[in-house]
C-alpha cells in the first residue's frame, strides 16, 4: 500500500464483499494526491482509487461521473472519510491501446490487430459522443481492449450537457490537445470545454502516439527537445499552429489518414465514426 494514502477500512470491506476474502492489493500509481490499487480476490478483481488533498475533489468528480454514466464506468462502491475520498470499479482485463500497438511501434508488424483495435476505439468514442458525453482525457493508457469490447477508464474530466466542466481541468495531456483547445487554454478561457471535434483530434493523436511512440508534432522545429517541453510550453507551441508534423516510418497508410485528420480545421475534422471507416479502409 502507498505510504502516503492508506486504503480506508470501509473500502477494504466493500472490496472483500465484492471479491471475496482475502483481497491482495497491488499499487498501480501514486501521484498528485491520488493513488490507484488493483485488488485481487478469489472471485473478482477491482480498481480502487483514493484521493487526499488536491486528489480528493478529483476522485469525487469521478464518482459523480460514474453515478451519471452507468455502464461505461460501473461503480461498485464509494465513500468519504475525513481525509480520503475513494471509489471502487471493476478491474478491466486486457491490454491498453498502447500495449496493443507495441508490435507496430517496434517491428512495424501486427497491423491487423492494431487496425481492429483502432476501429474499436473509434467506435467506442463515437458511441460516447452520440450519448452526449465526451471523455475529456483520452490517451493511450486510458482505453482497455477487453474480450467484450473497449472499456475507457479515468473518467474524472468527462462532461455532458448536464455535467459541466470542472474549473480545475487543464485540458488533458498537453501533447495530444487539439490546436483550437490549446489556443483557448493559452488565452485563459475557463472552464476548458472539450467538444466532440476536439476529442476526435485527441483520439487521432492518441492513435498516432500508440503507433509511433512519438508525439504528433516535431518540437525540434522550435529548437527544443521533447524532454524540455513543459505542459504550458507544449500548449503554446501547439496553439501557434506552426509546428510541423512528426515524420514516422510505421504503418504509412494509416499514419497518412491520421495526419490528414489532425491537419483539418475543427469544422472539417472527421467524426470518431468517420475516423473508424477511414482507418478500416486504409488498413485493408
Amino acid at each position: 500500500m502507498s505510504e502516503e494514502i492508506r486504503i480506508p477500512d470501509e473500502a477494504v470491506a466493500s472490496a472483500e464483499s465484492h471479491c471475496g476474502r482475502p483481497v491482495r492489493w497491488d499499487l498501480i500509481s501514486s501521484r498528485r494526491g491520488s493513488v490507484v490499487w488493483k485488488g485481487v480476490g478469489p472471485s473478482a478483481s477491482v480498481a480502487l482509487k483514493a484521493g487526499q488533498g488536491d486528489g480528493a475533489p478529483i476522485t469525487s468528480r469521478e464518482i459523480t461521473v460514474a453515478e451519471r454514466l452507468p455502464g461505461h464506468s460501473p461503480l461498485i462502491a464509494s465513500g468519504r472519510t475525513e481525509a480520503t475520498t475513494w471509489l471502487i470499479t471493476p478491474w478491466h482485463h486486457g491490454p491498453s491501446t498502447w500495449d496493443v500497438f507495441h508490435t507496430v511501434r517496434t517491428t512495424h508488424q501486427g497491423t491487423q490487430e492494431a487496425r481492429d483495435a483502432a476501429v474499436d476505439l473509434c467506435l467506442a468514442v463515437a458511441d460516447l459522443h452520440r450519448q452526449g458525453w465526451v471523455h475529456g482525457d483520452l490517451q493511450p493508457d486510458h482505453a482497455i481492449h477487453t474480450r467484450t469490447g473497449i472499456q475507457l477508464i479515468d473518467w474524472t474530466w468527462a462532461t455532458s450537457r448536464a455535467l459541466t466542466p470542472s474549473r480545475i481541468f487543464r485540458g488533458g495531456l498537453p501533447h495530444l490537445l487539439a490546436p483550437e483547445l490549446a489556443a483557448e487554454i493559452k488565452a485563459g478561457h475557463r472552464p476548458v470545454k472539450v467538444t466532440p471535434a476536439a476529442e476526435t483530434y485527441t483520439l487521432t493523436a492518441t492513435l498516432w502516439r500508440s503507433a509511433t511512440g512519438t508525439w504528433p508534432f516535431d518540437y525540434t522545429a522550435a529548437c527544443k527537445t521533447e524532454g524540455s517541453i513543459t505542459g504550458p510550453g507544449a500548449r503554446q507551441l501547439i496553439a501557434s499552429g506552426q509546428l510541423p508534423p512528426t515524420l514516422a516510418p510505421q504503418w504509412p497508410a494509416v499514419l497518412s489518414v491520421l495526419r490528414i485528420a489532425m491537419a483539418a480545421p475543427p469544422e472539417a475534422r472527421p467524426s470518431a465514426s468517420d475516423l473508424a471507416l477511414l482507418i478500416a479502409d486504409a488498413a485493408q
